[in-house]
């Protein structure tokens, strides 16, 4: 058996029972673009179809994503929510950091996507395509992603939103206030409005010295007077100039901590775009298909980050692609050179759509 075929077999026996219920055409297919994608690390339809070890032609295999994309059918969010609801069980024991930023996918289109914090990066959780380019999109955007993470998240879990100075909406963060019982710590910039006893001034107003932080309670942030908020200045010694914060968080300093880790969504689309699959050369232009092949590199991201903290965890492994005094790579790279140390050397490999340590339940 080849390489290419022990991973596509693989790939196929873990979604068939992952997914009991959807019809085996859509599950073969979507092994293939996993395949496709891990493999020849490129999320384009016809590179995905060189790498698929079928008797069918490139061509054939190129038509048969095309057909599955473009499925109107197809509910790539439903599909994907056993994934979701697995990651999210894993973790629900500690505060879920939930961060949201966009990036360009495809051609023309913008990918708005919402992920969980897991060590040093961040696993998708829920996402939205749109015709656009890179920029400020609406708050009803933002909302859309957002409700699609009420039946995912676990009863009872601690959740901190994250968010830079796109998601600083009074839109959006009423509706979080309204409909959750998150917390939330988004950018914002400093010359909006604060009104704090009484008196109305710009934020950048309560900045303190280089080196400190600063912090007002109960404030109403903007005209329209959204709150009570915190309106957190924290100007870090690391940094040139102050980050200016609004939270319903009452810990300045645990705001702080939470928006530290917010950049880690940015390692997500790095690794799905010029670090990994390259999915902004996919050269699909339409949102419902884009939102069909985020799917396969979700799943495809998914199991790499498990092969990733697999070796990290082991430091036999790990010594073999990586160096044993420290931990150069990212575990996105790790179960990326695992992968194709294995299938090099001969070697057995798992194929699991889960975090490494969670019980698969099937």
């Amino acid at each position: 058996m080849t390489d290419k075929m022990k991973v596509y077999t693989k790939v196929m026996k873990r979604l068939k029972k992952m997914m009991p219920t959807m019809p085996q055409n859509q599950i073969v297919t979507i092994a293939m673009m996993v395949t496709g994608i891990v493999l020849g690390r490129k999320a384009q339809l016809s590179a995905m179809s060189l790498e698929i070890p079928h008797p069918a032609k490139p061509a054939s295999l190129e038509k048969r994503f095309q057909r599955f994309v473009k499925n109107e059918r197809f509910d790539a969010q439903v599909c994907y929510l056993p994934f979701a609801h697995l990651i999210l069980s894993h973790l629900a024991d500690k505060p879920l950091l939930l961060a949201m930023d966009g990036s360009t996918v495809g051609r023309g289109c913008m990918a708005l996507m919402v992920g969980v914090i897991y060590r040093k990066r961040t696993i998708p959780l829920a996402w939205i395509v749109y015709k656009g380019k890179k920029g400020h999109t609406t708050a009803d955007r933002h909302i859309a992603v957002l409700q699609q993470l009420l039946p995912l998240l676990p009863e009872g879990a601690e959740v901190i939103l994250l968010g830079d100075g796109e998601y600083d909406t009074v839109e959006m963060l009423t509706w979080v206030t309204e409909r959750t019982n998150w917390q939330f710590v988004v950018r914002t910039a400093k010359s909006n409005l604060i009104t704090h006893n009484g008196q109305q001034y710009a934020l950048r107003n309560l900045c303190g010295e280089h080196g400190s932080t600063t912090f007002a309670h109960n404030v109403l942030f903007t005209q329209q007077e959204f709150g009570p908020v915190t309106a957190i200045a924290w100007w870090g010694k690391q940094y040139d100039d102050p980050i200016f914060l609004i939270s319903n968080c009452t810990a300045p300093a645990l705001a702080c901590h939470y928006y530290q880790r917010r950049f880690r969504v940015e390692t997500l689309f790095s690794d799905k775009k010029s670090r990994g699959f390259h999915i902004e050369k996919s050269r699909l232009s339409d949102p419902a298909r884009l939102v069909c092949l985020l799917l396969a590199t979700s799943l495809a991201y998914i199991w790499l980050i498990h092969l990733g903290m697999m070796v990290f965890r082991d430091e036999a492994k790990r010594s073999l692609i990586d160096r044993t005094h420290r931990t150069d790579k990212s575990l996105f790279r790790l179960g990326l050179d695992w992968l194709k140390y294995v299938l090099t050397h001969g070697l057995d490999f798992t194929v699991a759509f889960h975090l490494f340590g969670q019980p698969t339940q099937t």
